[in-house]
Order: C-alpha cells, then sequence, then structure tokens
C-alpha cells in the first residue's frame, strides 16, 4: 500500500524533469511493443520489455488482433487477413485429422472395401495440408500486422 504514493510521487517527478522526458518517450515505445512468444503449443502475443501476455492464441481459443494493433491501419489490415485465414485453417486441419483417424478406424475393418480408406487418408491428407496452409498464412500475417503495429509506434 505504501509503495503507490511513492510510485506517484516518483513518476510526478520524472515528468516535471526535462532530462528524463526523452527518456519516458523510449520507455513508452519500450512497454507498448508487441511481439510473438511460444508456450507449450500456444502462441503468445507480449506487451513491451516486462513481458507482460495481452493474449494467447492457440487451437481452440484466439484473441481480437484487430482490437490490440488499432492504432496502425496496416497493422489493422493484417490482422484482419490472420482473423480470416486463423478460424478455417483450424478447422480444415481439424477435420483432416479426424478423418485420417476414421480412415485408421476402418483400415482396422476386414470386409471393408480398400477404396474407402484409400478415398478416407487422400481427403484427410488434403484437409490437413488445405488447413496447414491456412494456418501458417494467418500466422504470416500476425507476424507482420505485429510488425506493423511496432513501427508505427512513436518513439
Amino acid at each position: 500500500m505504501l509503495r503507490v504514493p511513492g510510485v506517484l510521487f516518483i513518476t510526478g517527478f520524472v515528468l516535471m524533469t526535462q532530462a528524463t522526458a526523452v527518456s519516458a518517450q523510449d520507455s513508452s515505445y519500450e512497454t507498448r511493443a508487441l511481439r510473438i512468444e511460444g508456450h507449450h503449443g500456444d502462441t503468445r502475443i507480449v506487451r513491451g520489455a516486462d513481458g507482460n501476455v495481452v493474449g494467447t492464441i492457440g487451437i481452440f481459443r484466439g484473441i481480437n488482433v484487430e482490437e490490440l494493433v488499432s492504432e496502425s491501419d496496416k497493422a489493422t489490415l493484417e490482422a484482419k487477413q490472420f482473423a480470416h485465414d486463423y478460424g478455417p485453417g483450424t478447422i480444415f486441419l481439424s477435420l483432416g485429422i479426424a478423418t485420417l483417424g476414421a480412415s485408421i478406424g476402418v483400415s482396422q475393418i476386414n470386409d471393408v472395401n480398400r477404396s474407402i480408406t484409400t478415398g478416407l487418408t487422400l481427403a484427410g491428407t488434403g484437409l490437413i495440408v488445405y488447413g496447414a496452409g491456412r494456418l501458417q498464412n494467418a500466422y504470416n500475417a500476425l507476424a507482420r500486422s505485429i510488425w506493423w503495429y511496432n513501427r508505427d509506434l512513436k518513439r
């Protein structure tokens, strides 16, 4: 509790001095810049040098990247591309994995026509390749979005 008045006093003092104004501008960039980090299969969007997590993107969860980078128009366009590709990429990849699972299950049945398992395997592989491609496009757009956001930050 005693730390809050001390922090307010120091902040006020720093803002009143002319020499530290440039340092405060630099720390503004350092505290507002974004980066991407991987963490146990998820992607985290982290803000600043301290590493505050502002969002996590995983298989069944995501964040509104457009809102996060809304200060930059070019970053917002890339964030829209991320949103456009991420959802369908996840769905197609999941369907492909499920189809391959079905192919493996059907292949264990003795009296089944082999063309069914071949068709399921090809369909599953196609869905996985297509979904992975969409996810790759989405993550590339995410990286570009964060790059544009950081580029457009005032220093």
